[in-house]
């Protein structure tokens, strides 16, 4: 699953990356959760333009969902309509998922070193006055498969512009796998609330955790 993440990513940064407008206000964040707003970006006609909305689907459900499963996105009625006319880009630098060690979860950044900006493919829903957002998700693959079985469907830049086309999910363009690095962070990404830059900086591990951060 993918319930925390972070977009390091400058106003200016965002802009020239999706040739949208930003506001000035969308400052970098290294710990959203759900519920909270986060940015996304929507086509708009040819072009593209920048929207904010909260983190999952909630009005009318028991529980607030942030996930939709690729593989079956098109089955669920939930989402299924909003594949066709509600997909969005939600922007990141990277993101968390926790591994059990010895009865504790420990949080791990996984990123692509390469990419400071990344996008995950979204769904975007209207309710009342205001919008939300799920991320789609798929099948892990190695190093990430390591930590959690599921990833977020991350889209290449080619990815994204075929995503909003409307192209099939599970046949967008994508980061390739060796492309992702991780390292263990600090329990204090735990916490909602807490914030900065340093929460996405790897904490002193041993030398057999170290080897996942090298694959």
């Amino acid at each position: 699953m993918c319930g925390r993440y972070c977009i390091a990513a400058s106003p200016g940064e965002m802009a020239e990356h999706y040739k949208v407008t930003v506001p000035k206000t969308c400052l970098p964040r290294y710990n959203i959760a759900p519920s909270e707003l986060i940015p996304v970006v929507v086509p708009d006609g040819l072009t593209k333009k920048f929207r904010t909305g909260q983190f999952g689907f909630s009005s009318g459900l028991k529980n607030r969902i942030i996930n939709a499963r690729m593989e079956t996105v098109l089955e669920k009625p939930l989402f299924k309509s909003h594949l066709r006319s509600g997909r969005c880009l939600v922007p990141a630098s990277g993101y968390y998922e926790w591994k059990t060690s010895e009865g504790k979860k420990e949080p791990w950044y996984i990123y692509l070193p390469e990419k400071p900006i990344i996008s995950f493919a979204g769904l975007i829903r209207k309710v009342r006055e205001s919008y939300e957002i799920v991320i789609l998700t798929t099948s892990a693959t190695m190093p990430v498969r390591k930590i959690h079985p599921r990833m977020p469907l991350v889209l290449s830049q080619p990815g994204e512009e075929e995503y909003l086309a409307g192209k099939n999910p599970a046949d967008v363009d994508c980061p390739g796998s060796s492309e992702y690095r991780m390292h263990k962070v600090s329990t204090r990404v735990n916490k909602t609330g807490e914030e900065g830059p340093d929460l996405i900086l790897p904490v002193i591990i041993n030398k057999a955790q170290r080897t996942l951060d090298m694959i």
